[in-house]
């Protein structure tokens, strides 16, 4: 067996014995399913972080000197460059955990303890605007249309200008922390500490309402079904249109976060360490498999497109599966534990968690 470059290439051997001693193989080394033949490869797929929202900034050696010139900074340092940045880019970098992200067009979103929203370019992670959204922690972010929604532990759900970043609206109907937002495409659903979860529309009018017993650590939405959890079981109610009608149509064991890619509906077991992956159509939610590999609880989970899963946790590791196969493609570390993933339409992924970091990963 070869290695090169990623790539495995089987080579062939021989226990003919009309052919002498033929080539002396190990058994360890044979491949254990089918051998390929003559010369084929296999790519292994690659994970490696490229981008983080600092990188632009951080010399390789000293900075020996500092200069300001109208709105930007001008470093130069013993690793024989210059590098410059606007003077509001200074400190990208939040200084509380980031809670959650999401990406939209060509900008990637986060939330943070301190209040504050903050809008970063796709391509390099540069910033481009920020804004305090709330005066406490921000819990989760969304949009909807052109509109976007943010929640807080201050109880409310405030909508703003996906553009202009302008309040639209302030939604007071929670009585405890908000924690999480979904949408099915259709409307916002929003579920709090007191296990209630209102629906609204994109101009923030309340729909609906449905009490689903305890906390709501994670939320999906798809047509006119709710999925939530805590670190017990997974809830999947039907909902009926109207303030507190609806049907528990499922139960399974496990515990935040959720992630539905596809046709499969994946969650951690009440451990938090391993990955249970279930069908999601109705009426079945079979277990297709698990997904082990992590050594310390999973925080985050995210779909790359409707086949593969990406996880991560305390670990600082991020993972990622195949779901078809139910096996590991790849892995890399990350700069700290994560409470948000995103992929994009052009095949990144995005995680950001603690300490504030945020950082762009490619497969390859």
């Amino acid at each position: 067996i070869l290695l090169r470059d990623r790539e495995m290439l089987y080579l062939a051997y021989s226990h003919g014995q009309d052919r002498g001693a033929g080539v002396g193989v190990m058994p360890e080394l044979v491949p254990s399913g089918p051998v390929l033949p003559l010369g084929v490869r296999v790519t292994m797929t690659k994970l490696e972080v490229v981008v983080t929202a600092t990188d632009d900034q951080k010399h390789e050696d000293d900075v020996e000197s500092v200069r300001v010139h109208g709105e930007q900074v001008f470093t130069c340092g013993g690793d024989n460059k210059v590098k410059f940045i606007k003077l509001n880019q200074l400190m990208p970098r939040p200084e509380k955990e980031i809670e959650s992200l999401l990406v939209t067009a060509s900008r990637v979103l986060t939330c943070s303890q301190d209040g504050k929203v903050k809008v970063w370019d796709h391509h390099d992670l540069k910033l481009l605007h920020e804004f305090k959204a709330h005066d406490y922690s921000i819990n989760d972010l969304l949009v909807l249309g052109s509109t976007l929604f943010t929640c807080s532990v201050d109880a409310t759900v405030k909508s703003w200008d996906l553009n202009t970043f302008e309040l639209k609206n302030t939604l007071t109907n929670h009585e405890e922390s908000v924690r999480k937002l979904a949408t099915n495409g259709t409307h916002v659903f929003a579920g709090d500490d007191k296990g209630e979860v209102y629906v609204f529309d994109e101009s923030g009018a309340v729909q609906a309402s449905y009490g689903v017993v305890e906390e709501v650590w994670s939320l999906h939405a798809q047509d006119d079904l709710i999925y939530s959890v805590r670190d017990r079981g997974v809830t999947i109610t039907q909902t009926k249109g109207q303030k507190n009608k609806f049907t528990v149509i499922k139960s399974l064991e496990g515990r935040a976060p959720i992630c539905v890619a596809g046709n499969n509906l994946t969650f951690p077991d009440t451990s938090g360490l391993t990955i249970r992956v279930h069908d999601n159509t109705a009426g079945s939610y079979k277990l297709k498999g698990e997904l082990k590999g992590h050594e310390m609880i999973i925080t985050a989970l995210g779909g790359v497109g409707e086949d593969r899963l990406l996880s991560a946790g305390w670990d600082n590791e991020a993972r990622l599966w195949d779901l078809t196969s139910l096996k590991l493609l790849a892995s890399c570390g990350l700069p700290g534990y994560t409470n948000g993933i995103a992929a994009s339409q052009d095949g990144y992924i995005f995680a950001a968690g603690a300490g504030g970091f945020v950082c762009k990963m490619k497969i390859s």
